[in-house]
């Protein structure tokens, strides 16, 4: 029988701070349509703490991750059923949770990237320290266009490329352009256009990145107030401070 695809379905990512609020830590939550995924609390068992992956429908991850709106990341045509092997697998892989390395935001990214072919939008700095992209095609014509919570975008791009080693995170994109809009939670009109780009970050504690941009807008998205004119320009918030230029930029900490 051929193989049927499912309807595409929006995805999102949720994020918060750790609890007490830390300075540099996210908990990372995935939603496909209406569900849920994220690793849940931990609970040691016999000395080791597995990774669970666990799951709910509605508005926020039973984690809380996605309070305020969370963010439209890409679409998937993945059916339920290969969903559900694809994180047997992952558990299978990697059982044990590591703070710095198998946490919530290596599950959350490889779930993304798996789940959108690799076409994706998501900007910011990870902590997890050895993230599977193997097989991920860089060059790629592509973008996608998605509505969903008061959140719409339209996204293309020429190639982006994500890649791990110890805490460093390493990433790059070339000719990528969205335009978004945002009527809540949060606020504004945004038009992010790079040339290429390529950054470097240490986890979630600092970042710097260098290419050519254009970027123009102002509001509030993604739990950061932002405002750019023509690449010049900041934001502040769940991602930390970031000071950005046409030819790049700075960021530090989150402080939300």
């Amino acid at each position: 029988m051929p193989n049927r695809r499912m309807p595409k379905r929006t995805v999102k990512l949720g994020r918060k701070l750790l609890a007490p609020p830390s300075p540099i830590a996210h908990h990372w939550a995935i939603q496909v349509g209406d569900t849920w995924f994220e690793i849940g609390p931990k609970q040691k068992s016999e000395g080791r703490s597995p990774n669970v992956i666990e799951r709910n429908n509605g508005d926020v991850a039973e984690s809380g991750a996605g309070k305020f709106g969370g963010e439209v990341v890409g679409k998937t045509t993945k059916t339920d059923s290969e969903i559900d092997y694809w994180c047997q697998r992952w558990v299978e892989i990697n059982p044990d949770y590591n703070f710095i390395k198998d946490n919530c935001q290596k599950f959350a990214y490889e779930f993304m990237i798996w789940l959108t072919d690799n076409n994706y939008k998501c900007d910011h700095r990870v902590d997890a320290g050895n993230i599977d992209t193997e097989n991920r095609e860089f060059w790629a014509v592509d973008g996608f266009a998605a509505a969903k919570d008061g959140n719409a975008i339209a996204t293309f791009g020429l190639g982006q490329g994500h890649a791990s080693v110890g805490p460093a995170n390493i990433k790059a994109k070339v000719g990528q352009v969205s335009a978004q809009a945002v009527a809540g939670p949060g606020f504004g009109a945004f038009v992010d256009a790079t040339v290429v780009e390529a950054g470097i970050s240490a986890g979630n504690v600092a970042g710097i990145h260098v290419g050519l941009n254009a970027n123009t807008g102002a509001g509030v998205r993604n739990g950061n107030v932002e405002a750019h004119l023509l690449g010049f320009g900041g934001k502040i918030g769940a991602d930390g401070i970031e000071i950005n230029t046409p030819i790049g930029g700075v960021n530090a900490c989150s402080v939300m």
